[in-house]
């Protein structure tokens, strides 16, 4: 069965947005900058998502659009002005960011997760518990399986789940036999971003798919790592692409930019 990532995501949006009024009667908009180095086309698609999502919720957004030939010194001080100012809640360094150039959002504003003692989850981490969770699964019973171990998602979920102390499988590159460990998976997350990266052979009957990774196919279509007519009648559950875990990843962004905000 076809999970409707989208119609979560609506839920999600519709609670944020009634949030998102109450703060403003507080004097309080919510607000998100993000910070890109460079033109990759693949982060400015991900940014027009994150706006549309911010203004969607009432939110206000801030886009800032430094050329590829940024320095360190001036990345460091455009990063530190929005962190010391108290109406932006929420600030993203576009990853991946170029030329070995480095950036720290303080803590309290890293939405995303990714800094050291950072108080918020990863977006992607609360996107996959909310998916399951939505389908009534009680993931700690079950073999997990991530094929992938990037640092925006494979880890961050393998992370996720450890702390749970389920039981779990890490696939890269050169692991052995990676056909047969994914036909153990009760349930099976992919974040690589490779079209047919799962095949129907390497599905367990019955397992649930979530396909986190997400690649642009010749016909300039973005696919996930299954083909979702070749595993839909194996799995019990799977999330198509588009409108899978990506609408609720933004939603679950989202929620960690008014957290900010309340706080």
């Amino acid at each position: 069965m076809k999970i409707d990532g989208k119609a979560l995501a609506d839920g999600i949006f519709t609670d944020l947005t009634a949030r998102v009024a109450a703060l403003k009667e507080q004097g309080i908009v919510p607000t998100l900058a993000v910070i890109l180095v460079g033109d990759n086309s693949d982060s400015l698609a991900y940014i027009r998502q994150k706006q549309k999502a911010t203004e969607r919720i009432g939110g206000r957004f801030i886009f800032e659009h430094l050329p590829a030939t940024t320095t360190q010194k001036e990345l460091t001080a455009r990063v530190q002005m929005y962190n010391d100012d108290s109406s932006v809640h929420g600030l993203i360094v576009q990853r991946p960011i170029i030329n070995s150039l480095t950036a720290t959002v303080s803590s309290g504003k890293d939405i995303d997760g990714f800094e050291k003692n950072s108080p918020f989850d990863v977006p992607i981490t609360m996107a996959i518990f909310a998916l399951l969770q939505n389908i009534h699964v009680d993931y700690r019973q079950k073999n997990i399986v991530i094929v992938g171990r990037g640092e925006t998602a494979g880890k961050p979920i393998a992370e996720a789940f450890a702390k749970q102390q389920c039981a779990m499988s890490v696939l890269y590159s050169t692991t052995p036999n990676p056909k047969g460990i994914m036909q153990t998976a009760d349930i099976l997350i992919s974040c690589v971003g490779k079209e047919h990266v799962i095949t129907s052979d390497s599905v367990k009957p019955g397992a649930i798919l979530l396909s986190v990774g997400l690649s642009r196919g010749e016909d300039d279509k973005l696919h996930g790592d299954y083909d979702e007519n070749d595993i839909e009648n194996i799995a019990s559950f799977y999330t198509p692409t588009p409108g899978g875990v990506g609408p609720v990843n933004i939603a679950s962004l989202m929620q960690n930019l008014v957290k900010a905000a309340q706080k």
